[in-house]
């Protein structure tokens, strides 16, 4: 699952499955909310009229960027019943976790160095 979430003044996407934690621009955030895997090889012509107060190399730019993200496992990596917290400070974790509380499928395995805080959050046994 991705996550979308604020904190600190910053967006991000974070990839639950693959712990991949991403800082992100305003326009791959709002493109983000828009799509949905798997990502086709360019940007759809919906998208681009939703966002056509950006640039349109800018829009181009960054979705090439986010289809980059999507082939190397950055984002939307599929679901394995796993869930992976990054690399981060506690409180980037506890805000990425308050993202999706209530959003996860029940019976989620929490792996990692952060099981602890994840089931603590989420209230996994």
């Amino acid at each position: 699952m991705l996550a979308l979430f604020r904190h600190g003044g910053k967006k991000y996407a974070w990839d639950t499955v693959a712990g991949t934690l991403t800082a992100i621009s305003a326009l791959e955030f709002r493109m983000l909310e828009a799509l949905t895997p798997p990502m086709a090889p360019t940007c759809p012509t919906a998208l681009r009229y939703e966002l056509a107060k950006f640039d349109s190399s800018a829009v181009e730019d960054a979705y090439d960027e986010l289809l980059e993200k999507a082939a190397n496992g950055v984002i939307f990596s599929p679901e394995n019943g796993e869930i992976r917290l990054p690399e981060a400070d506690e409180n980037l974790l506890r805000a990425a976790l308050q993202a999706v509380n209530g959003k996860l499928s029940p019976g989620l395995k929490p792996v990692g160095e952060n099981q602890e805080l994840i089931r603590e959050m989420l209230g996994i046994k």
